[in-house]
């Protein structure tokens, strides 16, 4: 399948993976600043969602659990969950996870037609869903699948799918792009020496400007973004008064 890199009025959608990284993946001196969490599975092993967002800006959120995880089963131990996790005999279930705590993402532009292969995937899972595994049937696969319907270049999963492994693909991509910026960068100062009649100049110029196909933000990135929606929110409210 073809996939859209081009953006702009083709891509007026967005496709984001949302990783909970791994509590020992966070560096020690954002601990207070990421995301609050509960004590639970996912604050140790991490855990993987989707979001889709159609051309009005409206974010749809899917996240494949354990059925362990739903409300009815609180009384379920922590040491019980882990042996459903692994026996591989336990239901799964799709849900809203617009309110879980996340520490990184890779943000896709994607076409209409790719933000639908994507949904149909994903509402197709919610109403019949698969049994849930740790290794081979786990958050991470699922979210790979869904924007694997849209022909998404996600980070690698080596061995079998988990959160570890989506946290350091988006961080390292995440160094890599801002280095090519920074060159980037360079290069349109030295080459807007030139004249702008150069074809080649122009060509290359506008290639630099061009808005990326996928962006990745590590938990450095998301730890700033959630102080300053805290602090323009303690503004706002300060004005009120």
């Amino acid at each position: 399948m073809k996939k859209t890199e081009a953006t702009g009025e083709n891509t007026p959608c967005k496709a984001t993976l949302y990783v909970e990284s791994p509590a020992v993946m966070i560096p020690p001196h954002l601990k207070n600043a990421v995301m609050n969490r509960e004590g639970d599975v996912g604050a140790t092993t991490g855990h993987a969602f989707i979001g889709i967002t159609d051309k009005d800006g409206k974010e749809t959120v899917y996240g494949f659990h354990s059925a362990a995880g739903l409300p009815e089963n609180a009384d379920i131990t922590l040491g019980t969950r882990l042996k459903f996790l692994l026996s591989g005999k336990y239901d799964g279930f799709v849900g809203d996870d617009s309110k879980e705590p996340y520490d990184d993402k890779m943000v896709y532009h994607i076409s209409q037609k790719q933000y639908d292969k994507i949904k149909a995937y994903a509402d197709e899972q919610k109403k019949n869903p698969p049994k849930y595994q740790i290794f081979s049937g786990n958050c991470v696969l699922f979210a790979y699948k869904a924007m694997k319907q849209a022909g998404l270049k996600l980070p690698p999963q080596p061995l079998f799918h988990n959160p570890a492994a989506a946290v350091l693909g988006i961080r390292v991509y995440g160094k890599a792009q801002k280095i090519k910026q920074k060159l980037g960068q360079a290069a349109a100062k030295i080459l807007g020496r030139f004249s702008s009649t150069r074809k080649i100049s122009k060509d290359i110029l506008q290639e630099l400007k061009k808005k990326p196909s996928k962006q990745a933000f590590g938990v450095r990135a998301v730890t700033e973004s959630l102080a300053k929606n805290a602090a323009a929110l303690r503004k706002k409210m300060a004005g009120g008064r």
